[in-house]
């Protein structure tokens, strides 16, 4: 496996040359933000399908002291590593404020990190200033590939080693009843092995752009941080805490007053909700939305945003005035004012939507003495 040591002069690429020019003899291009584009057009997400996820990356640490040093470092706790099951989790900075989102999984006593390809650099710089004597080291791994695949794919079938890691792509809470979602399963395996599956199934399950990979997180409302939008919103303001990427029992890490504090003390005020916008729109990364009909003051910002072919444009919004049902917002496309197209938004939780209330939504009720006892206690543990 090639390693780098944790030097932001030596990080190996994120993807391997292997596997970029595999993607391009099959008609795949690599365009900007390491992503995969294929020629076919899709109109909507088919029944069988292999996405390569070339915009993620995955990152291994070692050594006997990874597991406390990961537990000190990340909203999820370790201790809920599983065989076959990715943990859905965030490294957060001093003041509470996302740095990356991110899935953890175990594999023969490493830990493996699989998160947006832009994030990278930045985050093993910022874990290296935290090692001090621990017995840790990490690297990125780019001869692992990440690949998702429709539920219907027996991966039995195909001759692919015991070193692999697959299984569900979203947290339980996010799978639901709507038809606009679809149980997916997220695979990590090397390079050669993805090659084979692939060529194994040529013919009889399409390769997808990696964009149906950022829609298909989309509709399931599990947001991606990347370079753009990095050091912007607390896990609240991204819904982490609702589908079980933040541990309030664990103990601490960067930002966790912050964290605990707005659970039990505070109000969140923003919320992530899923968009989407009819027509031929270019939705960006980072713009500003607002209320239709209402003043040029910002509600909230564009997160995620998916734009394909034939397909409803569609995004996920951090936004303040979300305890509405479905709103329509207005998003800024040009710098003289806003684009009066109709955005429009519901909750992104699909299981638990039907039961969503204003509590759910982050109106919290008075903090009872329980809860004032454990916040005490995570305090002074810090």
């Amino acid at each position: 496996m090639n390693k780098s040591a944790a030097t932001s002069e030596n990080y190996s690429p994120s993807i391997s040359q292997s596997w970029l020019t595999f993607l391009e003899s099959k008609g795949g291009e690599i365009v900007g933000g390491q992503r995969a584009i294929f020629p076919q057009i899709q109109q909507e997400i088919p029944e069988r399908y292999i996405i390569p996820c070339t915009q993620e990356a995955v990152i291994c640490f070692e050594g006997k002291d990874v597991e406390s040093f990961l537990q000190n470092q990340l909203t999820c706790d370790i201790k809920n590593l599983e065989d076959n099951r990715f943990l859905f989790g965030a490294y957060c900075s001093p003041k509470g404020r996302v740095l990356t989102t991110l899935r953890l999984f175990p594999l023969n006593g490493t830990v493996y990190m699989v998160c947006h390809h832009s994030m990278v650099t930045p985050l093993l710089d910022r874990l290296k200033m935290f090692v001090f004597r621990a017995d840790v080291t990490f690297y990125t791994c780019s001869d692992l590939a990440v690949m998702c695949l429709d539920e219907h794919t027996e991966l039995g079938r195909f001759p692919i080693p015991s070193w692999r890691q697959s299984g569900p792509g979203w947290p339980k809470a996010c799978y639901g009843d709507s038809e606009s979602t679809q149980a997916v399963q997220l695979m990590v395996v090397p390079v050669p092995d993805a090659i084979e599956l692939i060529e194994n199934t040529e013919g009889h399950i399409p390769l997808l752009d990696s964009d149906y990979w950022n829609l298909l997180q989309i509709r399931h409302g599990v947001v991606s941080i990347t370079s753009s939008t990095t050091d912007l919103f607390t896990p609240q303001n991204l819904n982490l805490d609702l589908i079980s990427g933040v541990s309030f029992t664990k103990g601490c890490y960067p930002g966790q007053e912050i964290v605990a504090r707005l659970r039990y003390l505070g109000r969140v005020k923003q919320r992530l909700l899923r968009g989407k916008l009819q027509g031929d729109h270019d939705l960006r990364v980072g713009q500003p939305v607002i209320l239709a009909n209402a003043t040029d003051n910002k509600s909230g910002v564009i997160v995620n945003a998916s734009a394909l072919a034939g397909v409803t444009t569609e995004c996920l919004l951090s936004v303040y005035d979300f305890l509405g049902t479905e709103n329509v917002y207005c998003y800024k496309d040009q710098p003289s004012g806003f684009n009066q197209a109709q955005l429009r938004t519901r909750v992104c939780l699909n299981r638990t939507q039907s039961t969503l209330n204003i509590n759910h939504l982050g109106v919290q009720p008075v903090i009872s003495l329980s809860q004032f006892l454990i916040l005490l206690c995570q305090l002074v543990q810090c």
